[in-house]
């Protein structure tokens, strides 16, 4: 065999161009030569082969990092014949270990970049890799539980939730969402009934109804057949559209704000509601409002150190709960403060729908979750959508609430509005909403550490 007298350098070259660990493992086996540019020189083939698919840490060794590849291209590939009912079934957590594993380490290490200067992470190109070719990860057709064990598990919508990031790019447009019916019930039931945060001290998200919220927008977004907002978002730029995460995900931390965000919210008649509400799930499907018009909404965020919160604002949001605010400091004190309580942080913005509109909220960090699958930064957002009058006075009987989730990441919120008119804690006129960040003048805003 000529690979016998290669030195091994170049044979490690040659394996490096062979892009299918099935070529690999065939290479491996042509000569003695061949195998030791594989598996001799301490490992070094698996190093560089892993840093070329996966953000890598550079302490592990070479035979770990052998390990984790095989084990995670292994899980990948078994993962994209998988139905992923309810990710209950160890099949199906062995996948989903991988994909969190990638979600929790991207952009660890060295980073790049690409042309427009925009990270860039190998961690994601998998996970989008993997969403593009499962046939059921992201479409499974999911009909309402008859009981508790056939829920789909919190893991599993966890992780769908991440992979979501990725169903707003153009080449994700022939994904077809099944049981849209479900969803949209989902979305429009009272937060009596579904609401977003529960748990202890309500810290936990309903990931259940999140990924309600999301399949729900995903359908407007990119369905040709719903005739709502796909031309408005299709003809968008790409800097405009949904985007995954662009820095490692931390825990307890706000930054990586976006300034610039856009949005849309979706409702029915209250008529409507009230039998979307009495109606089993799937029996019908509604005409939803606004999104039929494809139209957006625009908002742009202030962090201001010092500003009013309206009494009547809190009364309907719950915003605080507890949560102390944060005196201004110094980037210093930031390092050195000890680990403390929640910390709510207090925005302010305003933005473009039907006419001029301002909102005023917080931002209060979340633990990691879910339980037994961690991961980090998680946030509940809430905030006032509110008018001013003629007479420069806010007008208290146009009053808009919105409480949602913000994914880790920062770059996505889903949530539900309803109208703030209502009695506290009954919000019967409600429905779903969702808010992406953008590009465009934004800039990142970092308010430390904060523990929960």
């Amino acid at each position: 065999m000529a690979f016998n007298v290669l030195p091994i350098e170049l044979n490690q070259a040659i394996a490096k161009y062979l892009e299918s660990d099935k070529d690999v493992c065939a290479f491996s086996t042509v000569c003695h030569s061949t195998h030791n540019a594989v598996e001799g020189d301490r490992g070094s083939f698996w190093r560089t082969r892993f840093r070329e698919r996966f953000a890598y840490d550079q302490k592990k060794t070479n035979m770990v990092l052998k390990k984790q590849y095989q084990d995670r291209r292994k899980q990948l590939k078994a993962g994209l014949a998988l139905e992923f009912l309810h990710g209950i079934k160890q099949p199906e957590k062995d996948v989903m270990r991988v994909l969190r594993d990638l979600i929790l380490e991207s952009f660890h290490g060295a980073g790049a970049h690409n042309f427009d200067s925009y990270p860039i992470c190998p961690n994601l190109r998998a996970l989008k890799n993997f969403v593009r070719d499962s046939k059921h990860f992201l479409g499974v057709k999911r009909l309402p539980p008859n009981s508790i064990s056939q829920r789909i598990s919190s893991e599993l919508a966890a992780i769908q939730l991440m992979c979501g990031h990725f169903l707003f790019e153009p080449e994700m447009s022939a994904w077809e969402l099944f049981s849209f019916e479900v969803s949209q019930k989902a979305v429009y039931e009272s937060p009596k009934t579904c609401p977003i945060f529960r748990g202890v001290k309500n810290l936990e998200v309903d990931m259940e109804w999140a990924l309600h919220c999301l399949n729900f927008f995903r359908y407007h977004m990119m369905s040709e057949d719903a005739h709502t907002l796909h031309e408005t978002i299709d003809a968008m730029d790409v800097l405009q559209k949904p985007s995954a995460w662009n820095y490692k995900l931390q825990n307890h931390r706000y930054h990586h704000l976006s300034r610039h965000w856009k949005g849309t919210y979706a409702y029915l008649d209250r008529g409507e509601i009230v039998s979307i509400r009495r109606s089993p799930p799937g029996q019908n499907i509604y005409i939803d409002k606004n999104v039929e018009l494809g139209k957006l909404q625009t908002l742009e965020l202030r962090f201001p150190k010092t500003s009013t919160w309206p009494s009547i604002f809190e009364h309907h949001l719950d915003s605080l709960r507890g949560a102390p605010i944060p005196n201004p400091k110094t980037r210093a004190q930031h390092r050195s403060s000890e680990a403390g309580k929640p910390t709510a942080i207090h925005f302010t913005g305003e933005g473009e729908d039907e006419e001029h509109f301002y909102a005023s909220g917080w931002l209060n960090p979340l633990p990691d979750q879910p339980n037994g699958f961690e991961i980090p930064g998680w946030q509940r957002v809430t905030f006032m959508k509110h008018f001013i009058d003629d007479n420069a006075q806010l007008d208290q009987d146009n009053l808009w609430a919105y409480e949602g989730v913000v994914l880790p990441g920062g770059q996505i919120m889903l949530g539900r509005w309803w109208y703030a008119d209502e009695i506290p804690n009954h919000r019967t006129y409600s429905g779903p909403f969702i808010f992406w960040a953008v590009e465009g003048g934004s800039e990142s805003v970092d308010f430390g550490d904060s523990d929960v």
